[in-house]
């Protein structure tokens, strides 16, 4: 039997080797194992980050759930990259010692592997190796290595790199980052990495969040997939351990371990991709209007449909009063902001009585702590909705949530005017602290957005149908006295049909017998 070595050489000699340099996917279809990684299972997602860097991409953040094939992608990649060009340095970073070995052992089963049956795969890879790999670096006969380091300042501080894989970022210490971060500053042909689970409460959770949000302005090519997108994760076994999981797991490891979302209590409430998609800048070629064709003129404002306004008290801050509407084609549109310090119930119910006639706003939702200045709104015959945010059903996490689902829709626009940039700058840094709660302070002008915005519940509206009234609740099969239909005018009293037959009963005196 010819030995794997033969058919390697062979294979080299059909240009299969050559092919598999500058082909990622030929690379793995014939030097990587199967156990290790099968190209037939690998999610969408996967396969776009190997397309993304055998295209020349350079930075790379990855979002995904626990064992689901991550760790291994990386190390596939570091392994092509440095057999690819042999003078590639290669430095892996994690939270943890036994966190980095993982990746480094991958690489090493793949360039140094040591079961039996792939002892000509190591002897053909050999070729390209000084000699076996050790305990923490694999170098190469023309300078390159793949090499890792627990976290440790004076580890990370000492080489010059090409590519720098961060594994579990979310794990690894700011200092380590920082210190890390500039490795590969001075390379021809720089390539970042960071991997991890989303988990939340981590040190560097946050960090990688911000990450995820800013990957487009900041040059990362952003990859995330779930557990659905991955085949091996939706075996009857898999399936089931998840079952188990969600009986004593929290919700947010649920979403990040097991699923690959993000925490919904860590981090920036809002996207930061989905803020500044909100915000749209005028028209410079169209005065009057904002990018998209969408009416605004700050001098003459018109509202074209369902409008609303909301206040947000300033009693140890600004009060900040919003205003805008629900066009034809369902888009929400926040046309005016006004900021101004005091609580005066006379001036600003003034204002808004003026506005109210002004732009035929229908209902003005307020922040509950301001009983006297809602009252005042009320005495000049506005409609006033008070808005609780401690409310435990529709408080401000209701808000938030209802909020969220239009943003993500891209149903609300904001003009990107100096006017609203107070408001942009809360949204953008607006976070949960470590309790899960929205941190407060600098979040008046959110708050009156929460506020507006909860004027248009999504579940009140079909956005193929436009507004759709609240189902009335199903009749009572009983007769009660608030049922008209049988009500008839007469001599005698009206009564309900239950008391028929019982008049001489029911009317008789008490002392009668």
């Amino acid at each position: 039997m010819a030995s794997l070595l033969d058919y390697a050489k062979a294979q080299m000699n059909e240009g299969v080797w050559e092919k598999s340099l500058d082909n990622i996917f030929t690379f793995i279809e014939h030097y990587i194992p199967k156990h290790l990684f099968n190209l037939e299972l690998a999610a969408p997602q996967q396969k776009a980050l190997l397309q993304g860097v055998q295209d020349g991409k350079r930075y790379f953040i990855i979002c995904a759930p626990r064992k689901s094939g991550k760790t291994i992608l990386v190390a596939i990649i570091a392994c092509w990259l440095v057999l690819r060009n042999q003078k590639f340095r290669f430095f892996i970073v994690s939270g943890s010692q036994n966190q980095a070995e993982w990746l480094y052992k991958y690489c090493s089963e793949i360039l140094w592997p040591s079961a039996p049956e792939r002892r000509e795969f190591r002897e053909f890879f050999s070729q390209f190796l000084k000699g076996e790999p050790k305990k923490s670096v694999i170098d190469l006969l023309e300078g390159g290595w793949i090499r890792y380091s627990a976290a440790s300042k004076k580890q990370v501080n000492a080489p010059t790199a090409d590519g720098l894989g961060m594994d579990e970022y979310v794990l690894i210490p700011k200092d380590i980052v920082q210190q890390a971060w500039p490795m590969v500053r001075g390379s021809k042909t720089p390539m970042r990495f960071l991997l991890s689970t989303a988990t939340p409460g981590q040190e560097n959770t946050d960090s990688f969040l911000d990450i995820l949000d800013e990957a487009e302005r900041i040059g990362f090519e952003k990859f995330e997939w779930a557990d659905t997108d991955c085949p091996f994760l939706q075996t009857e076994n898999a399936r089931q351990d998840a079952v188990i999981a969600e009986s004593f797991l929290s919700e947010d490891m649920i979403i990040t371990q097991y699923k690959g979302g993000v925490p919904r209590r860590a981090g920036r409430v809002f996207p930061r991709t989905l803020v500044r998609r909100m915000f749209v800048k005028p028209d410079p070629d169209n005065p009057g209007y904002l990018l998209g064709g969408i009416p605004y003129d700050p001098k003459n404002l018109v509202f074209q449909g369902e409008s609303k306004g909301s206040f947000d008290w300033g009693f140890d801050h600004e009060t900040v009063m919003l205003e805008g509407y629900r066009d034809l084609n369902h888009k929400i549109i926040i046309m005016k902001m006004v900021c101004g310090n005091g609580t005066s119930a006379e001036d600003w119910g003034e204002q808004a009585l003026a506005d109210t006639v002004k732009h035929n706003i229908e209902e003005w939702l307020c922040d509950s702590a301001g009983a006297f200045q809602n009252r005042a709104l009320q005495d000049r015959g506005l409609r006033v909705t008070r808005r609780v945010f401690g409310h435990l059903y529709r408080g401000k996490e209701w808000m938030i949530g209802l909020t969220y689902d239009w943003m993500q829709k891209t149903t609300i626009i904001v003009p990107d005017t100096p006017e609203f940039q107070p408001l942009k700058k809360q949204l953008e840094s607006y976070r949960r602290g470590q309790d899960g709660k929205p941190k407060k302070g600098n979040d008046d002008k959110v708050d009156s957005f929460l506020c507006l915005i909860s004027g248009w519940d999504p579940r009140f509206y079909n956005e193929d149908e436009g507004y759709r009234q609240k189902a009335p609740a199903p009749e009572a099969g009983r007769d009660v006295s608030e049922d008209w239909k049988s009500f008839s005018s007469g001599d005698k009293a009206w009564m309900p049909n239950e008391w028929k037959g019982r008049e001489e009963e029911l009317t008789r005196l008490p002392w009668k017998k």
